[in-house]
């Protein structure tokens, strides 16, 4: 063998490995006085001379959460699909049948009627199929079990449905063992010799340089990364997002958190009777439940407008308007509210106003929904715009904000608006993902409030257009703790918005 030299640290090292015959690196550093650092780098060392073997063993912990602890006495959706197969069940009364928290039971509700298992006909919840419902999530709840157990030969997909729901935790572990390749004999015959790294003012004052073996300096090693502090990507993203609107000439609207009904709804022309305001779709306050409505004569127009269609030339929704009902207070799930209080402050046209606004709704959580996120809300007023001009403001929007390359529109359906439309763009990896919906005011919105002249209205999701800038496959990554992609997830927005809105 060919003579070799070893630094001290890298003999003791060595020489620690040759007495354990095995051993982790992780151990290493409670039989030496050296950081973790040093170890690792000394290990490299001797694994590039072929003196040590190194086994890198990689394995997978699946640990239950507090909610999934609570699930092994059945999921959500398993303890409502029995209760209702027992009796007649109320969504009212879900809550105290089960057992089950009021987010675990929208929860449990959302998901049952997404995955067409229940309806819901005058408030009684109704099993479509008894015998699908069953085993509908029972190799879910299986799986849960198996985690409890210990147990890891689990199948992927239902690991990453436990995990999506916030049941379980995956954690990835990864465990190094070092192991002496040389013989005992040739161990002997390694010279040690001590190098310095550092060139002192008194070694060249003295002449001793000479005499020393200095430690060579590679061009290629990665130095060791030092993190300073920095912004937070998506934070980030959402303040120069609010920078270019500002720049562009929008003012701020600003809304509550707790919004009331008539803001949310009652303003924005949608009928009390509506889908989107049962109680399993929105998030009410328990305490106080109702606010004070206005005392403004916008108020009574509102309401005229949804009983006969006042003097908008609708019909309106035909029905007695409760103000009871418009009073209920809600986290607030959309920022078309903020758009709504806004109307009524309006001095004249042309005027641009836009809001990014947290909203809140039950929806199951999954790769694109979330139960909180931002949505970027604005309204345009003006004698002359059309709908041609909010289309070109969209694309805008996907295209200079979100890098999107191809883009989509498509008829929708608001009860606020008309003409409405779609945005979507196609994300790398998900395919076509809703940035979300826009048109024009109705008179039965506008009216009220004494506007007889056009006003484009737009919502978006902040995050998702930020996923599709940065190709972000979820959307819990926004708020993520993955340190390794706080650290090097690009900070600047780049964004470049360069057409006049």
């Amino acid at each position: 063998m060919v003579e070799l030299t070893l630094r001290s640290n890298e003999m003791k090292i060595l020489k620690l490995i040759e007495a354990s015959q095995e051993i982790k690196v992780s151990k290493l550093q409670d039989k030496i006085n050296l950081d973790r650092g040093s170890i690792e780098g000394a290990v490299a060392t001797l694994v590039d001379k072929s003196l040590i073997t190194k086994t890198v063993i990689k394995r997978t912990i699946y640990s239950l959460t507090t909610r999934g602890n609570n699930a092994l006495n059945g999921l959500p959706e398993r303890l409502i699909i029995v209760s209702a197969l027992e009796n007649e069940l109320s969504m009212k009364d879900v809550s105290d049948k089960t057992g089950l928290s009021k987010p675990d039971v929208s929860a449990g509700i959302g998901f049952l009627r997404k995955s067409g298992v229940i309806l819901i006909e005058k408030g009684l919840i109704k099993i479509i199929n008894s015998q699908s419902a069953k085993t509908f999530s029972v190799s879910l709840q299986n799986a849960l079990e198996a985690v409890a157990d210990g147990k890891n030969s689990i199948d992927p997909s239902l690991i990453t449905t436990l995990a999506s729901r916030g049941f379980i935790e995956v954690t990835e572990l990864s465990e190094a063992k070092v192991k002496l390749k040389i013989t005992k004999s040739q161990l002997t015959k390694i010279r040690v010799i001590d190098e310095i790294s550092k060139l002192s003012p008194n070694m060249i004052a003295s002449g001793s340089w000479k005499n020393v073996k200095f430690k060579p300096y590679s061009m290629i090693t990665r130095p060791r990364m030092l993190y300073a502090g920095r912004y937070n990507p998506y934070r980030n993203f959402v303040d120069h997002l609010k920078q270019k609107l500002v720049g562009l000439g929008f003012q701020e609207m600003k809304g509550p958190l707790l919004e009331q009904e008539f803001w949310n709804f009652d303003a924005l022309f949608a009928p009390q009777d509506h889908s989107s305001r049962e109680d399993t779709d929105i998030l009410l306050v328990k305490k106080p439940t109702h606010g004070k409505l206005a005392t403004e004569q916008f108020i009574d127009n509102v309401a005229k407008t949804h009983e006969d269609g006042w003097t908008t030339g609708s019909k309106g929704h035909r029905y007695k308007w409760d103000p009871k009902k418009s009073a209920r207070l809600l986290l607030r799930p959309q920022g078309t509210a903020i758009s709504a209080r806004t109307l009524g402050s309006v001095k004249k046209p042309p005027a641009k106003f836009f809001s990014i606004a947290r909203c809140f709704r039950p929806d199951q959580v999954d790769a694109t929904h979330d139960v909180e996120f931002d949505q970027t809300e604005g309204i345009i007023l003006g004698k002359d715009i059309t709908f041609r001009d909010l289309l070109g403001m969209l694309k805008t929007f996907a295209v200079e904000v979100a890098g999107a390359t191809d883009v989509r529109f498509r008829p929708d359906y608001y009860p606020f608006t008309s003409p409405s439309v779609e945005l979507s763009a196609k994300h790398p990896d998900l395919g076509y993902i809703e940035f979300g919906g826009a048109g024009i005011f109705r008179p039965e919105v506008t009216q009220p409030f004494g506007i007889d002249y056009p006003v484009l209205a737009w919502g978006l999701g902040v995050g998702r257009l930020f996923m599709t800038k940065y190709n972000i496959t979820d959307i819990r990554e926004l708020f993520s703790q993955n340190l390794d992609w706080l650290r090097d997830a690009e900070v600047s927005a780049g964004i470049q918005i360069t057409k006049e809105i």
